[in-house]
């Protein structure tokens, strides 16, 4: 009997597989590098308004809340209390960024947010005067 050079149905069978699962593994790596992609852009814009705050506050003109874009941020006052390091009545603004808005139903506590201080320029004018 004369044998034919042909894959047998099982050898079709095991390269299909790993086909299936190299394909498998590999839009698995897709959809991560794609979410890692988003999160890495959305770090770079939230910089980039934190910068763009810091220098609006370091012109004083800063407002206590405000919404840029799908950003929403809030200032809060924030003192160093029992830290001997720090002068006496030096104070900064604690700035929290939030992507999205902080009072729609859909904000979480938990969600990440970006938070940055800056020293309360007014005070440390006084305090040289």
């Amino acid at each position: 009997m004369k044998r034919r050079g042909a894959f047998t149905l099982l050898e079709v069978m095991v390269a299909i597989a790993i086909l299936g699962l190299s394909a498998a593994g590999g839009l698995r790596l897709l959809t991560i590098s794609a979410r890692l992609l988003e999160d890495v852009r959305a770090e770079r814009r939230s910089l980039s308004l934190a910068r763009t705050l810091w220098l609006t506050a370091a012109a004083g003109k800063l407002d206590e809340h405000g919404r840029e874009n799908d950003f929403t941020w809030e200032t809060k006052s924030f003192t160093f209390e029992r830290q001997p390091d720090v002068p006496e009545g030096f104070s900064c603004r604690k700035v929290v960024l939030v992507q999205g808005d902080t009072t729609s139903s859909h904000f979480k506590k938990d969600n990440d947010a970006f938070v940055f201080y800056l020293p309360d320029i007014k005070n440390k004018k006084e305090r040289i005067e």
